[in-house]
């Protein structure tokens, strides 16, 4: 009995020793964008054309093309736009709001690769991030809308889908480490009530990437009309150091 008592004793000893030292070997960082001041329903779409904005220790890349007064990346955003297919729509979460009642989200939009980097030499951990749809993509996947497909087509049987996939790319050789797959939209099942299109906030584990120097994000859809759009918020990382 004494021996038990003295090796559990021990065991209590070692876990704390190792999360003392993972405590201290660590820093978190986390990105919920709530620094940027916008004005109620505005948003920042890069067209100062400072082609990124920093949060924390992860740097969200941008590029404007005043042509088209559009963007691919990353811009930051307030918009609460849930009803309507319109300019607005572009910019709104559609859960209406960011994670967790917060103001500030951010939206990207695929032209070119869409790219978060970590800004230290020692990289990031990723830990957890939470996504959802734009609701102008989200009406268009329900809806059908210019070139987009109504989800699912006449019978509601199409096995459409909505996939984003995040990409971790590592610190020596810059090769990926791994890649996490999120559909945000997917009617896949033989069963129609299984069928989706994401319209709330959802937490992803992203820790299987490991240390990283980057994130990529790729949208792709069934439909070659899918509006190519997502929100992010609460992008949770640790720093070595």
């Amino acid at each position: 009995m004494k021996l038990r008592f003295i090796h559990l004793t021990f065991l209590c000893i070692v876990i704390c020793i190792t999360s003392c030292v993972d405590e201290d070997t660590f820093k978190t960082d986390f990105s919920d964008l709530e620094k940027f001041e916008l004005e109620e329903e505005t948003y920042w779409n890069g067209s100062s054309n400072e082609g990124f904005f920093i949060d924390g220790n992860k740097t969200y890349y941008n590029t404007y093309y005043p042509d088209w007064n559009t963007w691919s990346g990353f811009i930051y955003s307030n918009v609460k736009e849930i009803l309507n297919l319109n300019n607005n729509s572009i910019y709104s979460a559609y859960p209406s709001g960011g994670a967790e009642e917060s103001k500030n989200y951010a939206v990207a939009h695929q032209f070119n690769k869409i790219i978060i980097s970590f800004n230290d030499e020692n990289g990031e951990e990723p830990r957890s991030v939470r996504l959802t749809n734009s609701t102008y993509t989200a009406l268009s996947i329900k809806y059908g809308y210019g070139y987009a497909k109504k989800f699912g087509g006449r019978s509601g049987d199409d096995p459409d889908w909505f996939k984003l996939t995040i990409t971790g790319i590592s610190l020596i050789n810059e090769v990926p480490t791994n890649q996490i797959d999120v559909f945000l939209a997917d009617f896949r099942s033989d069963d129609n009530t299984k069928d989706f299109v994401l319209d709330k906030w959802k937490i992803i584990d992203l820790t299987s990437l490991g240390t990283v120097k980057r994130l990529e994000f790729e949208l792709s859809s069934s439909d070659a009309g899918t509006p190519l759009y997502f929100c992010l918020d609460n992008l949770k990382g640790r720093v070595p150091y």
